[in-house]
């Protein structure tokens, strides 16, 4: 997209017309230089003082002009105005490059015209980078104009500035003949730029991705190809590193820490911390200060600081243990450590040395003030400690005790029933459709349920069940529970979820008001002579027919929950053969066909239908027509809503 894009900047008439412009101004070159750079010295930020073109070879490089990293395999020529950032990092041992300098002026007599010009286009300034069609021959342009110019007189000057000319005209012929290939910008390169200074800012990861004209989840494979790890992987790295390092040398809370290294709060940085660490933010900083203390009395070991001490001071190794300072030690070999410390700096400072002539007092407010901030860092993390472990079929996971930022993609009724609304839903859930919950769910946020965007949210609790694909992506965001609906009946479906979400007492009211409206509900059809009646539940139309079975979400609240009886085709090839629904046509539907059908979706059958038309509930009109806001989930609130549907509409048919 990027490539087509520049294409669109050179038409012809666009490169005439700077072409006339170069024509019409006064060209002064400033400097030529020749320079290596090298992988281990790559140049960064150069502020470039003037325009510039540069000439690179030798090797695969990534050059980036202020936000636009571009990918270069052997050759590549690059054009930035004043004021652009450069950098050129080599894949290799080393990349060749060139740089010439130039200023251009509009001489008086012209100054109109070309502003005229210049309002339309500036090749000055302009940005752009390619792949030259005779890479060879203006590798020798370069060479001879930075001869000319380090010999300093004015003729060798002169043929310098021609051979500039000359790179000009050939840099339009190549853009006009559009056989070039477009140096493209490196998505994954710049998005990890970009998180490197944005981290402490809310990301949108699909905005990252528009840039590059790319999808979210392209841009995070070609991010993991790169780096090892995916986007939101990577931000959460940078902004543990960046709240361990406040934690490490400054005073401020860990809530102040949390929200200044980028994360939604306190409770966010201490999950972080005990899932990456084993520990919390506050036990960091005690350690740290000891190690620091110990450092000061004995000169002779110290622990170098290199941007990344989390790599080197601590890691996680296996479930409950950790690698400090270069060692393994189990969680009580670190306590016993940190005691000892504690002990053996208490016993230096307790007494009074007989030559000191004076005591450190602390003031009462700063003995206030120090209490208080422990006493809030203990709450906190003792707050976010309180977490049970729930046993699921993914294994065992431990949750909040109170999530208060749930994330659902399918079952946002059961949630929004439990007394719980959900920081953010599936699409699905607040698409076109309008659900039976939607005003419960007016704060909610729309998010597609990719790790990208949900990361954005930093949830507490993730519940997921319309698919397991992104089960394991999503569990490194926060604590994720799969929820196989189709395989637990309403009843179950809601203990578990409530036991997630610690709401048992809201699930026995849940569960029986919906009880009893399912009971009501046979005694409604019962009365009215409506319990021995067949009903085929389906989606209906002229080219195809899907008639649901029990495992279907209508089908199961029509068959096993009301109870209600299938058409016996309906029963034995669908029901008994244990399927989602079966496909049939239009000429074998009757077979299949109820004293009672109830119609799914928005399907239509045409008028003239003959098959349709000899259907004796067609016939009678004996159709109950349910739309998709009740028929597309299981939760129990469309549910309990369908059924209300349902039961009206039956009765109401058969009076």
């Amino acid at each position: 997209m990027q490539e087509e894009e520049a294409r669109q900047g050179f038409t012809p008439e666009m490169i005439d017309m700077m072409a006339s412009i170069w024509t019409r101004s006064i060209i002064t070159l400033i400097d030529v230089r020749f320079q290596n750079v090298a992988s281990q010295y790559p140049l960064e930020q150069y502020k470039m003082p003037s325009s510039m073109f540069i000439y690179a070879y030798g090797g695969e490089a990534q050059i980036q002009l202020n936000e636009t990293t571009f990918a270069m395999e052997r050759f590549g020529l690059i054009h930035g105005g004043k004021g652009s950032l450069l950098s050129i990092t080599p894949k290799g041992e080393i990349v060749e490059t060139f740089m010439v300098f130039y200023r251009a002026e509009s001489p008086l007599f012209f100054k109109k015209h070309l502003q005229q010009l210049l309002e339309q286009v500036n090749p000055f300034v302009q940005q752009f980078g390619y792949t030259p069609s005779n890479p060879i021959l203006l590798r020798d342009w370069f060479q001879r104009m930075m001869n000319g110019w380090k010999r300093g007189k004015a003729m060798d000057q002169l043929q310098a500035k021609s051979f500039f000319y000359h790179l000009i005209h050939e840099v339009y012929r190549d853009l006009e003949g559009g056989e070039i290939r477009y140096l493209q910008p490196d998505p994954a390169c710049s998005a990890k730029k970009y998180l490197d200074k944005h981290y402490r800012e809310p990301i949108m990861f699909q905005q990252i991705a528009d840039m590059f004209g790319i999808s979210g989840g392209q841009l995070t494979r070609l991010f993991k190809k790169r780096e090892g790890m995916n986007l939101q992987e990577y931000l959460i790295q940078r902004r543990i590193e960046a709240a361990c390092h406040d934690l490490k040398h400054t005073e401020a809370t860990v809530k102040e820490i949390a929200t200044g290294a980028g994360f939604a709060d306190e409770k966010n940085l201490f999950r972080m911390f005990k899932k990456h660490y084993k520990m919390t933010p506050s036990d960091y900083r005690k350690i740290n200060a000891l190690s620091m203390q110990v450092d000061g009395i004995d000169n002779d070991s110290q622990l170098n600081y290199d941007e990344r001490e989390l790599a080197s001071l601590v890691k996680s190794y296996r479930d409950g243990e950790s690698i400090m300072f270069g060692s393994l030690r189990s969680k009580e070999m670190i306590l016993a450590a940190a005691i000892s410390m504690m002990m053996l700096l208490t016993a230096c400072t307790s007494g009074t040395p007989a030559n000191n002539g004076g005591t450190v007092n602390t003031t009462p407010a700063q003995t206030q003030q120090t209490t208080q901030q422990e006493g809030a860092e203990t709450g906190a993390s003792e707050a976010v400690s309180q977490t049970r472990t729930i046993t699921t079929v993914k294994g065992d996971v431990e949750v909040p005790n109170n999530p208060q930022r749930v994330v659902v993609d399918y079952l946002v009724g059961d949630v929004v029933a439990l007394g719980v609304t959900p920081l953010g839903v599936a699409r699905a859930a607040r698409g076109e459709m309008e659900p039976v919950y939607a005003n419960q769910i007016t704060d909610s946020v729309k998010v597609a349920m990719e790790p990208e965007d949900i990361m954005t949210l930093e949830p507490d609790l993730i519940i997921l069940a319309w698919s397991d694909e992104s089960y394991d992506d999503l569990s490194k965001i926060a604590p994720t529970i799969y929820v196989p609906y189709g395989d637990m009946t309403t009843e179950e479906r809601i203990h578990f979820i409530s036991d997630v979400l610690n709401k048992q007492e809201e699930a026995k009211a849940v569960l029986n008001a919906y009880n009893g409206k399912i009971e009501e509900s046979k005694l409604a059809f019962q009365n009215a002579g409506l319990s021995d009646v067949k009903i085929t539940v389906g989606e209906f139309s002229d080219k195809s027919n899907y008639i649901a079975g029990a495992k279907h979400a209508v089908g199961e609240l029509v068959y096993n929950e009301l109870q209600l009886q299938a058409p016996p085709k309906v029963q034995t090839d669908i029901i008994d053969a244990d399927k989602y629904w079966g496909d049939v046509s239009m000429e074998v539907l009757p077979a299949y066909s109820g004293d009672y059908m109830i119609f799914l979706g928005d399907g239509n059958v045409a008028a003239d239908n003959a098959v349709w038309n000899s259907i004796p509930a067609v016939q009678h009109d004996r159709i109950v027509k349910v739309d998709s806001s009740l028929s597309w989930s299981t939760d129990v609130m469309t549910s309990s809503a369908l059924i209300d549907y349902i039961v009206s509409q039956l009765l109401a048919l058969a009076k």
